[in-house]
């Protein structure tokens, strides 16, 4: 008997938290059918694909950059009749969508379009903090702020990936309570573990001589990426500090290495493929942004058996560290605390040990089957 079939939607494939977890329930779901429509076919996770899902671009790279996005709503009109238009092609009867925009429109899809379609979006962010942290003009940003709080309500169902997000989005959107599920994003322990085993050539993983430091994440502002080497400087203890990603900070963030002096101790590795080989033979994991929904990268770091330093930028973020009982809490935004916090982890080995413990109790809450059995079951008919 085929499967109903369900088409997810996702701007594009950089190596983003929501990108990971949108392939994840892809390649998990035993029930369903699933098909992908991204907006722009790009990003170094289009080389995780299954080999046999159906693929689809529904933009160009013109439409999404050199338009004024909001002065054209026929834009939005003209993705979300492509959507519907491939979920029938497809037989899709349901749409899944991820990241603020795609949920719009897929919305819309529905709304305008197709009232039969089943629309379950997802949201990984404290919306009103990235709201507030974008680039967006004033007037832009109180236009998606009112798009949010007219479509989102009229969503079939909103996975929240922490119980703070499904705060937000009733506090500060006005959805009702009942339309949102919390489903924590899921944490593949066993694929990463055995991926972790891979081998690194590059010499500092191999050095024990001094603790190692490893951060994860996009080069863009909210990762607070400034803030960790600004925070490496003022450290009293040896140590070095290895960063993985890429982004638009990039140079910014080399010249700031320069400019303190630390071209010794601190190393920018690009994006990884597997960032967790480089993870599991690292000292101490650090999360220094500024804001932040439920990060993956924190859940991985605990599959490895990191200890954990994090700003507590979001009620996600402590809802992760259980409160502070599964990593340490820093306030966001100083670099001096996060100093502090990085001292007393890397001067503290039992303290590292019991942190470490902790966070493999937690991650078992995590697990990756029971988190696609809940989510596959939002998704039937």
């Amino acid at each position: 008997m085929k499967h109903p079939s369900v088409l997810f939607f996702i701007p594009t494939l950089e190596a983003g938290g929501a990108e990971r977890a949108c392939l994840t329930y892809i390649r998990n779901l035993t029930g369903l059918c699933p098909a992908l429509a991204v907006q722009l076919r790009q990003g170094p996770l289009l080389e995780e694909i299954p080999p046999h899902l159906p693929l689809f671009e529904t933009a160009t790279s013109s439409e999404l950059f050199e338009r004024a996005l909001w002065s054209q709503p026929f834009f939005l009109f003209s993705q979300a009749h492509r959507l519907k238009k491939l979920a029938e092609q497809n037989g899709c009867q349901a749409l899944i969508s991820f990241i603020t925009m795609p949920n719009i429109i897929a919305l819309l899809a529905k709304f305008f379009f197709d009232r039969r379609l089943k629309v379950v979006i997802n949201v990984h962010d404290v919306t009103s903090r990235i709201l507030e942290h974008s680039k967006l003009k004033r007037f832009e940003q109180f236009l998606l702020r009112r798009l949010i709080r007219f479509f989102y309500p009229r969503a079939d169902v909103i996975v929240a990936v922490a119980q703070g997000i499904k705060r937000d989005l009733m506090e500060s959107f006005g959805v009702p309570a009942q339309k949102i599920v919390v489903i924590h994003n899921p944490i593949d322990v066993q694929g990463i573990c055995a991926r972790a085993a891979e081998p690194v050539a590059h010499p500092w993983f191999a050095d024990r001589s001094e603790p190692l430091i490893i951060a994860v994440g996009r080069l863009v502002k909210l990762k607070g990426f400034d803030l960790l080497i600004r925070s490496v400087a003022q450290l009293s203890v040896p140590a070095k500090l290895a960063i993985i990603g890429d982004g638009e900070e990039r140079a910014a963030l080399e010249g700031l290495v320069t400019e303190f002096g630390l071209t010794d101790r601190v190393m920018l590795l690009g994006f990884q493929e597997n960032p967790w080989k480089y993870m599991a033979r690292a000292d101490l994991f650090v999360l220094s942004s500024l804001t932040e929904g439920m990060p993956n990268v924190i859940g991985e770091a605990m599959a490895l058996g990191l200890p954990v330093v994090a700003t507590d930028c979001s009620p996600g973020v402590r809802e992760y560290l259980d409160d502070g009982r599964a990593g340490l809490l820093v306030p966001p935004g100083d670099p001096r605390a996060l100093a502090r916090g990085i001292e007393q982890l890397l001067s503290d080995e039992p303290l590292r040990q019991e942190l470490a413990r902790r966070g493999r109790e937690r991650i078992a809450q995590f697990d990756l089957s029971a988190t696609v059995r809940a989510y596959e079951g939002l998704l039937k008919y």
